[in-house]
């Protein structure tokens, strides 16, 4: 297995960022104190130099009042995104994975996503016949153990597989 490895899609932070931290108090041009809104407590959030610009432009924020009020499009990069605060962002923000396993087809095209610890996420009619019928019935509780048994069965069925930890 794979360390993981961000796209820089953005969407975990489109989709949960603002239910995740709220700024309470901008200490600072780029320091703020925030709240884990889920988790409860303070941090502190310092936007990193070299996304100062992209941090300024509050455009995507406004349309998008959902949104971790720290993301902004990666200038230059159209369809990614970036973290303003990475190293300085909070434990959940740290320890959150969009996915244990990406699919891809025989082209390499990514075509699936295996979300949370064993759902998955697909629009490839022939993938996901595969997965009910080849690991859905899958039945070890072992996560190493089943990541491999899926790895082999899609591999045989002609698919690349990125598991990981």
């Amino acid at each position: 297995m794979t360390a993981f490895e961000c796209t820089l899609c953005g969407k975990c932070c489109m989709q949960a960022g603002g239910a995740l931290i709220e700024v309470e108090k901008r200490l600072t041009s780029r320091d703020f104190l925030c709240r884990q809104k889920v988790v409860g407590g303070t941090f502190r959030a310092r936007v990193e130099e070299r996304f100062l610009d992209a941090f300024r432009d509050t455009s995507e924020n406004d349309r998008h009042p959902s949104w971790c009020p720290f993301l902004r499009p990666l200038p230059g990069e159209r369809g990614k995104y970036v973290c303003t605060i990475h190293n300085s962002r909070p434990l959940i923000c740290r320890s959150y994975i969009c996915c244990t396993m990406r699919i891809f087809d025989s082209s390499g095209q990514e075509i699936g996503k295996v979300k949370g610890r064993r759902s998955l996420a697909t629009e490839d009619a022939a993938l996901h016949q595969c997965w009910e019928e080849g690991v859905a019935p899958l039945t070890t509780d072992d996560d190493i153990v089943w990541k491999s048994e899926v790895a082999a069965i899609l591999g045989r069925a002609g698919y690349q597989v990125e598991a990981y930890e």
